[in-house]
């Protein structure tokens, strides 16, 4: 709104409670404040906050620097407003970055220092005013919500995008559009929370609230509203496009959003809207509505976590070379970090401003590149993984222990019943990205063979939502095939491969072992993951490619593989084979009803996880327990 006042951020440095002191003196006249903090609001309860708004945000850094928490917290300032950010007299380097066997002593501090010297400490800052209520919204709003009702108005199953940055008035203008429309509206989101804002604003209508997994079933509804539907997984979100095939359904997602959920997901999932060939309409809000459109805090905000980050433009022709990134000169050099940043906002769905704290501190990662006339044209974050200690393997093995920053190995033993493989050394692909003007011009492959030549560990692996052309790329640099994730993933929707391009003699065994198991499981995966959702014949060609040929399934890897469901971390499709044979002489009429249901819907039928839970009359992770709990008595 014109004339909204700028917010600001003040930084307070000194002990805990100094800094208390002084931030209760600057916000004693204030309505509206929300501290942030162990002895406040605790860090991991903010994003159920979002959409809510404040005359201050008071934000403690004593206990370490969360981004993603910090960003969350600069979009509840309203104009006028100010972030009070209380910061010890040293940075605290983050414990959640230090992966065995590092330490937080071991973690950098290089993003404490960016954020630092964006946000100055104030020596003597003057007690807030109260700011000024914002009244209105902007004539770019105005347009939107006028455009959103023509088209819910329609008989017509059109297809909507709705996406803009926080503070844009998205979640007000869907509550406005359905405030006086005459048809069934349904509005979703993740958490009834996160649909706050557009039931307030579409009041006095009453639309009904529903969760994403009661939207597969018939609803009655004419009109279907998500809001910040990249929270939601792709699979789940297409499956509610093909069960309500009259219905008009609206995604919104905020793109640079300070918890960085939907960048990729625009630029991937709402611009393929056309392929359900159904009518399709994209709406964008750029004006900011609770601040100014130069508001200095965003600005400052947007640089100091790269959010305005994109892929380097008008790169040339010229050739490209491998380098591995060194991360002080990095977090010094703007243009480099914008290049790197901005490929993987632009690559993946989720990356999230505590993305950009992990590449900058965590002692475990790695960063290479392939550069272009000095330009990143593609990049690739690589994690140290392994070489645990046979105590540490046995214990992850049995669920007894948890494990950060070890996803590869602690797949391979969590859920492939492998428990002595986390004692090999192992280099993990984490993320890679190349400029979407440079594809298919080899770089990836290229990339990836000069980190095969950096480093000498037991193997190489990658876990990421499978797709076939990833997979013949990672076949053709040696990478086989050694499990597949039935479930779906939540970011891309696409179930999960994981590749193995073995070193050591031991890796040669291991991943012979693994690909004899999934040659056996593969398909009961293909039932599960297609209960789940659509499944491409050509995905399903990709998983077979290159396995043995099936033979009877060991039972004593069976046995084990039970063993480790029923009373350790792993997951049930993992283990579905196992499952299988246990109850096939069992007597399911001993057990109550629902158990009974649950086992038939999703162990012999198989139906999704959303389904079945739904017949249960439970929510999807209350029927996972309960399948479970059915299963052990069951077989006891």
């Amino acid at each position: 709104m014109t004339g909204t006042p700028h917010r600001r951020c003040i930084t307070l440095t000194g002990t805990d409670r100094s800094t208390r002191s002084r931030a209760e003196v600057l916000v004693a006249d204030l309505a509206s404040v929300l501290w942030v903090g162990s002895d406040d609001t605790p860090p991991r309860r903010v994003r159920r906050l979002l959409g809510a708004s404040h005359d201050a945000v008071v934000l403690s850094l004593h206990d370490g620097l969360s981004a993603d928490v910090l960003a969350q917290c600069a979009g509840f300032v309203r104009g006028g407003g100010a972030l009070i950010l209380r910061v010890p007299p040293a940075p605290v380097p983050s414990p959640a970055l230090a992966a065995a066997p590092f330490t937080p002593a071991d973690v950098t501090t290089r993003l404490w220092q960016r954020i630092l010297h964006r946000f100055p400490a104030e020596p003597d800052p003057a007690p807030l005013a109260p700011p000024p209520a914002v009244t209105a919204g902007t004539p770019e709003q105005a347009a939107t919500v006028a455009a959103l009702q023509a088209i819910l108005s329609a008989e017509s199953s059109t297809l909507v995008g709705l996406t803009a940055d926080r503070g844009r008035g998205k979640s007000a203008a869907l509550g406005l559009a359905i405030r006086h429309l005459k048809r069934p509206v349904v509005v979703s989101a993740d958490h009834p929370d996160a649909a706050a804002e557009v039931l307030r604003f579409a009041a006095p209508a009453a639309p009904r609230f529903l969760p994403p997994a009661a939207l597969l079933k018939p609803t009655g509804a004419a009109v279907i509203l998500i809001d910040e539907a990249a929270r939601l997984s792709v699979s789940l979100l297409d499956a509610i496009v093909r069960a309500n095939p009259s219905a008009c359904i609206v995604f919104a997602t905020t793109t640079r959003g300070y918890e960085g959920t939907g960048q990729g997901f625009a630029l991937r999932f709402l611009v393929d809207l056309a392929r359900y060939g159904r009518p399709v309409h994209h709406h964008t809000l750029s004006a900011p509505i609770r601040w100014s459109a130069d508001d200095p805090l965003e600005e400052a905000l947007f640089d100091a976590l790269a959010l305005s980050a994109t892929p380097a433009a008008a790169v040339g022709e010229g050739a490209a070379y491998p380098v591995r990134l060194d991360r002080d000169r990095l977090a010094a050099d703007p243009q480099c970090l914008s290049d790197v940043f901005g490929l993987l906002l632009h690559a993946h769905y989720r990356t999230t401003p505590e993305d950009l704290h992990r590449i900058l501190d965590a002692p475990n990662l790695r960063l290479h590149a392939m550069l272009m006339d000095a330009r990143v044209v593609a990049v690739c974050l690589v994690a140290i993984e392994g070489g645990l200690s046979s105590d540490r393997c046995a214990q992850l093995a049995s669920g007894a222990q948890r494990i950060r920053g070890h996803a590869l190995p602690d797949t391979l033993m969590s859920h492939a019943s492998q428990p002595t493989s986390g004692r090999l050394t192992m280099i993990r692909s984490v993320r890679i990205a190349t400029h979407p003007e440079h594809r298919r011009r080899g770089l990836a492959a290229a990339l990836v063979a000069s980190i095969h030549d950096h480093y000498q560990p037991d193997l190489f692996g990658t876990l990421f939502g499978a797709t076939p052309s990833v997979m013949r790329l990672r076949r053709r640099l040696g990478y086989r095939l050694v499990r597949v994730g039935a479930a779906r993933g939540s970011r891309t929707g696409e179930p999960t491969a994981v590749m193995i391009r073995p070193v050591s003699a031991a890796a040669t065994a291991l991943v012979a072992e693994l690909q004899a198991d999934l040659a056996a499981e593969l398909p009961g995966l293909v039932a599960l993951m297609a209960a789940e959702g659509p499944l491409s014949p050509a995905l399903v060609a990709a998983f077979s490619a290159g396995l043995p040929a099936a033979a009877p399934p060991d039972p004593a890897r069976l046995a084990a593989r039970l063993a480790s469901y029923l009373s350790g971390p792993c997951h049930f499709e993992a283990a579905a084979l196992a499952v299988q044979h246990a109850i096939a002489d069992a007597d399911l009429s001993t057990r109550p009803a629902v158990e009974q249901r649950l086992i038939a819907d999703r162990v012999v039928a198989p139906v999704s996880w959303a389904t079945a839970a739904h017949a249960a009359g439970l929510s999807v992770p209350a029927a996972q327990r309960a399948l479970k709990r059915a299963l052990r008595a069951l077989l006891a």
